[in-house]
């Protein structure tokens, strides 16, 4: 066996539950030690809603237990209360940072088997499972699914293959949003609907959970739950992997 990122013999076999301290099935991929080392779990006191870490905050910019874009965010009569909370598992530190250009942009899907168990050991850590909640990824536009061959959010959200998928939402091709700055993400208007064959009255009062791959600014996720808002969801929550 070999890690899946390095690629040098596994020597000794490291699990994600080290990590998250809940057992997984054993044929789960495994990476080496060296890897594991270089990811940073999300620990200790964290923002209510988008778990920004606050031991990498500087105190004035936070208020009480929010970091102070979720407080500007909750300030905003149009933002307000859309999103419920986010969960995010990594830091999005410089190794986390280039595995995931590996996996979108050079096309390694095989990568995605790494976040296997940290995926589901988060979703377990969130929700009743006897009460699942509607699984939606964030949808790439036509042209940039082509592009890449895949939709990351998509591949994530596969990991969860016991829970409803639903592709409920469609997106207008517009420019990457990585290539934006926090200002021109803000003004961008909304890429993304509902489809048109959609059926508000199945969906009222039920639990979203939005998957994608990084939590930047939260307008993405916010985009995503103010379309939402017309099938009066119980909640909306989002998971991510990486906390930028």
């Amino acid at each position: 066996m070999h890690c899946l990122i390095c690629h040098q013999p596994l020597t000794e076999i490291i699990t994600w539950s080290s990590l998250f301290t809940l057992s997984t099935q054993n044929d789960q991929p495994q990476i080496c030690n060296q890897c594991n080392q270089k990811l940073e779990p999300i620990t200790g006191e964290q923002c209510r809603i988008c778990s920004r870490p606050f031991s990498k905050l500087e105190p004035k910019f936070r208020k009480q237990d929010l970091c102070y874009d979720c407080y500007n965010w909750e300030r905003t009569s149009e933002w307000q209360g859309l999103l419920t909370q986010n969960t995010s598992i990594f830091n999005y530190n410089d190794f986390l940072k280039d595995l995931l250009a590996q996996f979108k942009f050079r096309g390694d899907h095989e990568l995605v088997k790494i976040f296997t168990e940290p995926i589901q050991t988060k979703f377990k850590q969130m929700f009743d499972q006897k009460k699942p909640p509607i699984i939606i990824p964030v949808p790439l536009s036509i042209e940039r699914q082509y592009e890449r061959g895949f939709n990351q959010a998509q591949s994530l959200a596969s990991l969860l293959s016991q829970q409803p998928i639903e592709e409920i939402l469609e997106r207008s091709h517009t420019e990457k949003q990585s290539k934006k700055k926090r200002s021109e993400r803000l003004l961008t208007d909304s890429p993304f609907h509902l489809k048109a064959d959609i059926n508000p009255a199945q969906y009222k009062n039920k639990n979203f959970l939005i998957i994608d791959d990084i939590y930047t600014t939260g307008i993405t996720l916010r985009q995503i739950a103010k379309v939402l808002q017309p099938l009066s969801p119980n909640s909306i929550k989002s998971l991510t992997l990486a906390r930028s």
